[in-house]
């Protein structure tokens, strides 16, 4: 089941520095081949894990006497149930963008180097997993950083002035992050426990574990683009969409939330003061969201700002987890599932706005019930990111609501939990205004796509749907 699990990461990490030498068909292929054998190993060790009764599995690699666990693998419920969003996810955007990066895109034709774009997306994928899959704090980092590096190569990809802006400012602001965060824990880990298993964090000090949690939330927010480090997010909006999808649905920002519900995971309890810090900034980051959803005439932008308030979301959860509440790190992993495929089909259908329009501007697009699957796909994509049920987003924050009794720990549960409320009400209303301008409206759009671009829309439009009942049964098992 481990080589399954190793191989999943490892085939996309040496796939992604092969495609980097080819280009158009072949590397159509090669992509395709590489991605599809990956989302395979990982559903069959998936099922294999599953079947096994979900046991938790951690293999050291390598390991010594003065670092203790330098490398391993950690296969659990919460690992396998990120992974198989992140693999599943990852497989329908780079199917999508095999038809996305063509010349019949209107706004970004693409004639040449699909390979470049296919080499870093495919890193990306294989440097997530590889993060997800970590048992020791240096691999942590590692990945992390891997992933900020795919990222900038992602975000920069058309290499126009503002595209190359957006990714070093992306790049640099995540790596300001792993240096307070991640390097902080590495370098605690080496000097104090000389081990740099998660498994050795438990064992440190109140006055330690408040330090590395504090730290390592700082890298955590930096990559969810939380207050005050979000502004990188929306301007990555320069990447290609299939990227885009992919940074909000199952990479960049999910990651920081599970990297953050590592270390609560194996830290608890964390020292009370960790739970107000961490409760100021989510306050912080809800306001601005809830205060610039109306602002937002760019598509994608208004979906970045949603991502960020989502992730925020994520870690509402986590403060009550702080907090003691074990239903609190299983609500986060909840809500991330959820989020990723509804969050996948809203970027994907505005990639069609791009590909078909030549246009992201929401105030220029109307009539897309003329185009039933791209109006349909965006309706829905809009009322499940709002949390309108049966899509899973409202599974997802019932979820978190259901931890509840944390009101009784602090004023600021309650304030996080009114936020969350007035979030939704708030994108729920520009959600509505947006869909009644553009799909249900007079107007003479017409919207082209190949039909493997309306195939993966609707997969992901189901997947958004039955999202909730094939983590409920991983997520359930997430313990301390």
């Amino acid at each position: 089941m481990e080589e399954l699990f190793l191989l999943s990461f490892l085939i996309p990490l040496i796939g992604g520095l092969l495609l980097f030498t080819l280009d158009g068909k072949r590397a159509d292929y090669f992509m395709l081949i590489t991605v599809i054998l990956a989302t395979i190993l990982n559903l069959v060790g998936a099922y294999e894990f599953y079947s096994a009764g979900m046991p938790s599995i951690h293999k050291v690699f390598v390991s010594s006497a003065s670092f203790g666990e330098v490398y391993g693998l950690l296969i659990d419920p919460m690992s396998v149930c990120v992974g198989l969003v992140v693999i599943t996810a990852g497989l329908l955007f780079m199917l999508y963008a095999k038809d996305y990066m063509s010349p019949d895109n209107k706004e970004h034709p693409v004639y040449e180097g699909k390979g470049r774009f296919y080499a870093w997306m495919v890193l990306f994928i294989g440097a997530t997993l590889a993060f997800i899959y970590s048992s020791s704090v240096l691999q942590l980092l590692i990945f992390f950083e891997l992933m900020s590096l795919a990222c900038w190569g992602v975000v920069s990809y058309y290499r126009t002035n503002k595209a190359k802006r957006a990714a070093y400012k992306a790049l640099i602001v995540t790596n300001f992050g792993a240096m307070i965060g991640l390097y902080t824990a590495v370098g605690i880990g080496l000097t104090r426990l000389h081990d740099l298993s998660l498994f050795a964090y438990s064992g440190l000090d109140d006055h330690l574990k408040l330090i590395v949690f504090i730290t390592v939330m700082i890298a955590a927010f930096t990559k969810s683009a939380q207050f005050p480090l979000y502004s990188w997010l929306p301007d990555a909006m320069e990447a290609p969409t299939p990227a885009s999808a992919f940074l909000h649905g199952a990479a960049m920002v999910e990651m920081g939330v599970f990297l953050l519900a590592r270390f609560i995971q194996f830290m608890h309890p964390i020292p009370r003061e960790g739970f107000y810090v961490m409760a100021a900034l989510i306050i912080a980051t809800q306001i601005i969201c809830i205060l610039m959803y109306p602002l937002q005439r760019d598509a994608k932008r208004l979906l970045a700002y949603s991502t960020i308030a989502e992730s925020g979301l994520m870690y509402v959860a986590l403060a009550t987890a702080v907090l003691g509440l074990q239903g609190g790190l299983q609500a986060s992993i909840f809500q991330l599932f959820n989020h990723a495929y509804i969050k996948g089909l809203a970027f994907l259908t505005a990639g069609t706005f791009s590909y078909a329009l030549g246009t992201l501007d929401m105030n220029k697009i109307r009539g897309l019930i003329k185009a039933p699957t791209v109006g349909y796909s965006w309706t829905f994509a809009l009322l499940g990111l709002a949390g309108v049920p049966p899509f899973g987003v409202f599974f997802g924050k019932l979820g978190i609501l259901s931890n509840a009794q944390a009101m009784s720990e602090s004023a600021l549960v309650i304030a996080m939990f009114i936020l969350l409320l007035i979030d939704s009400a708030v994108f729920l209303m520009v959600s509505l205004k947006r869909i009644h301008g553009m799909v249900f409206s007079e107007g003479d759009v017409k919207v082209e796509i190949t039909p493997l671009m309306k195939a993966v829309m609707i997969i992901l439009l189901v997947l958004a749907i039955i999202a909730p009942y094939i983590a409920y049964p991983l997520v359930i098992k997430v313990r301390w």
